[in-house]
């Protein structure tokens, strides 16, 4: 922060095109190749309200996206899209968005899968992980990384927990087509299974299907707590398709071995587990299915709710799983079986 804030790269006053400055309604010169003119702020703040106007006349409010989402420094007046929305909304108008960059497919299915946005919601303590979690399981996410990172300025309390679930000897995979940072900082006690990018759904279809050969979904929970199962099922079998989503057939797209996903389905069937999802695989179209399909499988095991069993979608971002509070949490997967999280 500090070489940002000293570097010399660093543009430390209103700076102009000559070609738009010279005619702000009809722009000339070349962007790109047009050089800079150093502008008082009191110009500079003149220049861009008056084509904020000039826009707006011409072509409406909806015509002026006011695009500012991401990072801010603490405090609320700090943060450019408030003050950007603000300064908008007082000239007359403007283009907003729904969502975010970080989640945007997410947080639009899952409302309608769990019945709340989740990808920002509490999620199971990670005390309750270490104490009941017999096998955690990191799908597409890098939180040796990731957790370095925050809207203001990252604490980074999730890095303890994770060393303490190094140390842990509980068995630990990470599902990432890339090696990452998570991968090396656990070292020989984690097993990187490495599928293709963006074939986590198939792989985890895959597993699905050797849950329902051997018997091992829990059609107890899925008839009690979910809806639509059968409707998956028929799909799943291939009694739908004509395409049966068996351990093979996921193989010859994901490109991890059937041996191996079956491994895993027996692994996660015999074991408390807790799934723990990343973001980036929901980054691509129909990356709302990733997600979908996550939580489907976490209610095939039929461990959603238990403790240390399920799984959770923000552990590596703005330190998930951290216990924030004393009083019962009840906007989270908690309370589905009403026992203790």
């Amino acid at each position: 922060m500090r070489d940002q804030v000293h570097s010399k790269t660093r543009v430390r006053y209103p700076m102009v095109r000559k070609g738009f400055l010279a005619s702000p309604d009809s722009p000339q010169g070349v962007r790109g190749q047009d050089e800079f003119v150093r502008v008082s702020w009191e110009q500079a703040l003149d220049l861009i309200h008056a084509q904020h106007q000039r826009i707006r006349e011409r072509y409406g409010p909806t015509s002026i996206f006011a695009g500012s989402y991401g990072w801010r420094s603490n405090g609320v007046l700090h943060k450019a899209a408030t003050l950007l929305q603000r300064y908008m909304s007082l000239a007359g108008g403007y283009t907003g968005h729904l969502g975010d960059y970080s989640t945007g497919a997410a947080q639009a299915i899952m409302p309608y899968v769990v019945g709340g946005n989740e990808v920002y919601q509490q999620q199971t303590s990670w005390p309750m992980v270490l104490e009941h979690s017999d096998v955690v399981v990191l799908w597409s996410a890098n939180p040796l990384n990731t957790l370095k990172i925050a809207w203001n300025a990252s604490d980074e309390q999730g890095m303890t927990w994770f060393d303490r679930l190094r140390k842990s000897g509980k068995r630990v995979i990470c599902i990432d087509p890339m090696r990452s940072e998570t991968v090396d900082f656990f070292g020989e006690d984690i097993d990187w299974v490495a599928p293709h990018m963006g074939t986590d759904v198939a792989m985890m279809l895959g597993i699905a299907s050797t849950l329902v050969e051997n018997g091992w979904q829990d059609d107890a929970f899925l008839a009690r707590y979910t809806s639509g199962y059968e409707i998956f099922a028929r799909y799943l079998t291939g009694e739908s398709d004509g395409v049966a989503k068996t351990a093979e057939w996921a193989a010859e797209i994901c490109g991890v071995s059937a041996a191996k996903i079956r491994e895993l389905a027996k692994l996660f069937h015999e074991n408390t587990t807790m799934l723990m999802s990343g973001w980036g695989m929901q980054r691509q179209q129909f990356g709302e299915q990733k997600h979908w399909m996550l939580v489907t499988l976490a209610a095939m095991l039929g461990q959603i709710g238990t403790q240390g069993g399920g799984f959770g979608l923000s552990y590596h971002f703005a330190n998930g799983g951290n216990p924030t509070r004393r009083a019962a949490v009840l906007a989270s997967m908690a309370g589905l079986r009403g026992g203790r999280y």
